[in-house]
């Protein structure tokens, strides 16, 4: 991955928005609907966004116990 599409899953994990996410990231804020769509449909990007949430479900469970 571009350090700018690891830029746009780390602001997806903000809000799981992934257009404005992709604004965050610094795609054109006139593409931006088009560019998620197509972010989130890379393999890649789509591990990484489904690792982190693990991680993240992972880690409030532990803290929940």
């Amino acid at each position: 991955m571009t350090p700018k599409q690891r830029l746009f899953v780390h602001e997806y994990l903000v809000d799981l928005n992934a257009t404005q996410a992709a604004v965050r990231a610094g795609y054109s804020i006139r593409t931006a609907n088009e560019q998620a769509v197509r972010l989130m449909r890379q393999p890649a990007i789509a591990t990484a966004i489904q690792t982190a949430m693990d991680a993240r479900a992972e880690a409030i469970r532990l803290k929940a116990e």
